[in-house]
């Protein structure tokens, strides 16, 4: 959102996304911030509390956890870093029910892993697994290892999904996919 205005389309796309995850049965639905980091403070929080303010109760209604993804360093929302997500998690989560869906892209890319895994790891309910652009990871790298033994570390037993870029061939997919089945042995 850029503009109050469009806080009834944020509300409305949210709940038909809840409705769509309800038909699919699915007890987990993965939302941004959606609020650009270009409008003022005051202005952020109002619109993330009429947005959260709306599809929180929503989404509990249907049985439906919700889970804050950190943002990319290309976005214009508002949730790159932990004092960005700890601003807006202070607005619609206040009480600490939502998870959080960790995006190694993301966090690669804006530098955060760290930060990131320490501010959050107890509330971690899902992974989206790509490295940076979200191209596949083809072989171990130093940044995979620590972040999977961090994961583990910390006891994650939650679902890791492959985030890939639209581009990317079924062939390469599925040698991701292979490939991390085989590197989850490990941990």
């Amino acid at each position: 959102m850029k503009d109050p205005i469009e806080v009834h389309q944020a509300v409305y796309y949210g709940k038909i996304s809840l409705e769509c995850a309800r038909a699919l049965r699915t007890s987990l639905v993965t939302v941004h911030s959606n609020v650009s980091k270009k409008l003022p403070r005051d202005i952020r929080e109002q619109c993330l509390r009429e947005v959260f303010g709306e599809i929180k109760p929503f989404a509990k209604q249907l049985g439906i956890k919700l889970s804050l993804e950190n943002l990319s360093y290309t976005s214009t929302g508002f949730g790159k870093n932990v004092e960005q997500l700890e601003e807006v998690l202070g607005v619609i989560d206040p009480k600490g029910e939502m998870g959080f869906t960790f995006d190694l892209c993301h966090a690669l890319e804006t530098k955060e892993v760290d930060n990131l895994l320490d501010a959050y790891c107890k509330r971690v309910c899902n992974v989206h697994m790509a490295n940076k652009a979200h191209q596949p990871f083809t072989k171990e790298t130093p940044e995979l290892t620590a972040f999977l033994t961090r994961l583990h570390d910390y006891g994650y037993e939650g679902p890791i999904t492959l985030e890939l870029e639209h581009k990317i061939s079924m062939e390469e997919i599925a040698k991701s996919k292979a490939f991390f089945e085989g590197l989850l042995k490990k941990f």
